[in-house]
């Protein structure tokens, strides 16, 4: 079986069987009505592309990426929770995959193994692919994007540059998160590469593909709106309410459904028009923060806790125990083996700019685990290789004892 397993071509086709078995046992048994509280709302927003033939107003905060795929995935399947869990397994399995090759191509065919092999048990990745929300979806955006950037640099190309700009459009136009690490990207490409063509193509075709999601928000709006409106979510994230969300502590169990930390007054001005809407969510989200420096400051450091936590906050025990085991061990694991790989830091960076920026432009919102779990993979990808640095250390000291 070892022998067989050698073979990278067996090993991933294994992982792939493993990794999909293991996800649709998980996600076969569940009540179709067993989903978190957003997933109502990506749902509603595909049905009303389908039906509707427009993007809802009510909803245009929402990238449209996830949105997209929802709705591809009714009008060929049918409206149906199944299908779209298994389309989600899929991709968490190929996914997995993906994250063997890249800790393959950064560290070495052992690594990337471990990792892949964790990936596939990872409680975390195996929970969102039962729900109707973008992880899993964003997820395997973001590990082939890496993974295609990390190929264009070996191979630098024409062709490479473009599939790169085309990857990380689609990948911004389901959560414009990444956008900022974008620009970090480009840089990564232009100093492994020397050639600053390189890194200009890949954000011009970067940019063209979220373009006509641009225009189509100026004809809408009269307004540049890039991908999405955000003052929304930045002025919830910032006020006393959540001041005092940050103070409630630990709880046995997950937030109630009925749990409403948003600020009274957001329920009347989301009734307005939404660019008039934003406006007020503008003014009153920098006021906040301008007139509450050591509040902000605060909640800037509670937010990297939380952002960085080895287990969630509000959680059932047996939930909390499984992420300890899993989480708890890998981002510990990983931190160590970003200082051991610090001779490889010209392969490694790419992964470490991506914790930095995408633990930085999270902070001035409201953090949950969730949100951490599309760079999961690549804790898990540093976690692997301090496991393989101590197996290789201790082979080698039972050798010299023998």
């Amino acid at each position: 079986m070892l022998n067989f397993l050698k073979i990278e071509k067996h090993f991933l086709l294994s992982l792939f069987f493993f990794a999909l078995l293991i996800r649709l046992i998980y996600v076969i048994p569940l009540n179709p009505g067993k989903l978190s509280l957003d997933s109502a709302e990506w749902s509603q927003l595909a049905r009303d592309v389908i039906e509707k033939k427009h993007y809802g107003d009510e909803y245009t905060w929402r990238p449209p990426g996830y949105v997209l795929f929802l709705a591809a995935t009714y009008v060929s399947f049918g409206k149906s929770v199944v299908i779209v869990r298994i389309i989600q397994t899929v991709l968490g399995s190929l996914t997995c995959l993906i994250i063997y090759l890249i800790g393959k191509k950064i560290f070495c065919d052992l690594v990337g193994k471990i990792a892949s092999v964790l990936l596939s048990l990872y409680p975390y990745a195996i929970a969102y692919a039962g729900d109707i929300l973008s992880e899993t979806f964003y997820t395997f955006l973001i590990s082939i994007t890496l993974l295609s950037i990390i190929i264009a640099v070996e191979q630098p190309s024409a062709k490479n540059q473009m599939f790169i700009g085309v990857l990380f459009g689609l990948t911004a136009l389901t959560k414009a998160t990444i956008l900022p690490f974008y620009f970090i990207a480009c840089f990564w490409i232009w100093w492994r590469t020397k050639k600053i063509k390189n890194a200009f193509l890949a954000g011009i075709f970067t940019l063209l593909t979220i373009c006509p999601w641009t225009i189509r928000n100026y004809l809408h709006y009269h307004k540049f709106i890039l991908i999405s409106f955000g003052y929304g979510t930045l002025w919830t994230s910032n006020n006393d309410e959540t001041m005092i969300l940050e103070t409630i502590g630990e709880k046995e169990q997950p937030a109630a459904s009925d749990w409403d930390w948003t600020p009274k007054r957001y329920k009347e001005l989301i009734k307005l028009p939404r660019i008039e809407a934003e406006k007020i969510f503008e003014k009153e989200a920098k006021e906040w923060i301008k007139n509450n420096p050591e509040k902000f400051r605060w909640l800037l450091k509670k937010r990297l806790i939380h952002f960085w936590r080895l287990y969630p906050m509000m959680a059932y025990k047996w939930q909390k125990i499984a992420a300890m085991i899993t989480s708890g061990i890998y981002i510990p694991l990983c931190f160590i083996g970003i200082i051991l790989s610090i001779k490889n830091f010209k392969n490694t960076s790419l992964l470490i700019f991506l914790f930095i920026v995408y633990t930085l432009v999270h902070l001035p919102f409201a953090v949950l685990i969730r949100y951490r779990v599309p760079v999961d993979p690549y804790i898990i990808i540093f976690a692997s290789y301090t496991i393989h640095f101590i197996w290789i250390k201790l082979k080698s000291f039972i050798s010299s004892r023998v």
